[in-house]
């Protein structure tokens, strides 16, 4: 089978996206598929990321320079995979071949409808979007990466319930548990110690990440241990991404803590996973998101996991994982301290739970798909002139 992928545009460092591209780079030729990755390339983008030309110029480079490249491709494949939606305007260019859609999420497109607080869209932002939906409704197939993620876009009305499946995501990487002695020799350049008991945050200064509620938790945490007398159960704060804002930088001087926090960025995927195996616990508390991948990344490293009890995350994130309220870090910090005896089998069972999301089965669920919007393509009754 001849699977043409078109991948992100990679000066948009969408980190996710380029990730799950390398998944199916690496997996579908594993299981016989011949495979062709496309994605724009970079012609009239120039300047920083703050220009103010920067969103039109990568439109330029994306969706008018890359088009005409783009139907030799299609003429050549079985099968078309646009692998994130964000791309949906490209499926009325690759109709000519069976094709697949992959939703990441339809957050962007909620924000774009007014329905995601303190998100403002633009006029352009709300085209934009508009012109997602048109073309991922035209497409034969979408795969949805979680059970939460097909049910919105049913909710919302943006396919055909027959055209829309789901395909979950796996493990974008190699997350595994590494040893304590390595794990340092990994983090030593970011000023970590494997030995300190530190509560984890992956993810970008969203407000959907919900990075404020950590840092709450985390001070209530500490706020707790002092008032009982006792040593809090994690007395340090990782982020892994940018740093704190100013206002989350004051509060913790407020309240004595900003000494016991830490924020790390652009680090290595081997640093990532000395992170994920030396860290007491990762909290993600999220309100929002299409899959979660910290969560089983965490747990595929022995991580134990505390996440909102919302979906996808309480769907993801199995027995191993400690599920509360994202809007109150005072029961939070409860939580955690509750399951500060069972962390071990919070281990085990994480562990277990995500030998279920493997990139190998992932990559066998869409060679299913495409074979399914092969036969439903060729088995289509003929349209009369």
């Amino acid at each position: 089978m001849k699977v043409l992928l078109i991948a992100n545009y990679e000066p948009d460092g969408q980190t996710s996206m380029l990730a799950f591209k390398r998944v199916l780079e690496r997996e579908l030729p594993r299981i016989g598929c011949e495979l062709r990755v496309v994605s724009p390339p970079k012609r009239v983008l120039r300047g920083s990321y703050t220009s103010r030309w920067w969103k039109w110029l990568g439109y330029v480079d994306k969706f008018i320079l890359f088009l005409p490249s783009l139907a030799g491709h299609v003429r050549w494949a079985d099968v078309v995979h646009v692998a994130d939606h964000s791309n949906g305007m490209y499926i009325p260019r690759v109709k000519a071949k069976p094709n697949v859609i992959t939703c990441h999420d339809v957050i962007a497109v909620q924000a774009a409808k007014g329905l995601v607080d303190g998100w403002n869209v633009g006029w352009t932002g709300r085209l934009f979007q508009r012109l997602i939906v048109n073309g991922m409704a035209s497409a034969d197939l979408v795969a949805c990466v979680s059970e939460m993620t097909r049910r919105e876009v049913l909710a919302m009305g943006f396919a055909d319930e027959r055209k829309v499946t789901t395909v979950l995501n796996g493990l974008n990487d190699d997350f595994a548990p590494v040893a304590p002695d390595e794990a340092q020799r990994l983090v030593n350049r970011l000023g970590i110690s494997v030995q300190d008991r530190f509560l984890l945050h992956v993810g970008w200064d969203l407000d959907r990440k919900n990075r404020r509620g950590v840092l709450e938790a985390f001070i209530a945490l500490q706020e707790r241990a002092a008032a009982a007398g006792v040593a809090p159960v994690m007395d340090r704060l990782l982020f892994v991404g940018p740093e704190l804002s100013p206002e989350s930088a004051k509060l913790a001087q407020e309240h004595g803590v900003a000494d016991k926090i830490k924020t790390v960025h652009k680090i290595s995927h081997e640093e990532l996973r000395a992170i994920y195996s030396s860290a007491t616990a990762l909290l993600f508390p999220s309100l929002q998101e299409g899959f979660g991948w910290p969560i089983i990344e965490a747990q595929a490293c022995g991580c134990p996991v505390f996440t909102s009890d919302l979906a996808p995350m309480n769907e993801i994130g199995g027995e191993g994982a400690v599920y509360l309220d994202p809007g109150d870090p005072t029961a939070m910090a409860a939580a955690i301290e509750q399951a500060a005896q069972r962390l071990g089998e919070m281990r085990r069972l994480g562990l277990d739970n995500a030998a279920h999301y493997t990139s190998a089965q992932m990559a066998a669920n869409y060679v299913a798909a495409y074979q399914r919007a092969i036969r439903e393509r060729t088995t289509q009754p003929a349209t009369q002139p």
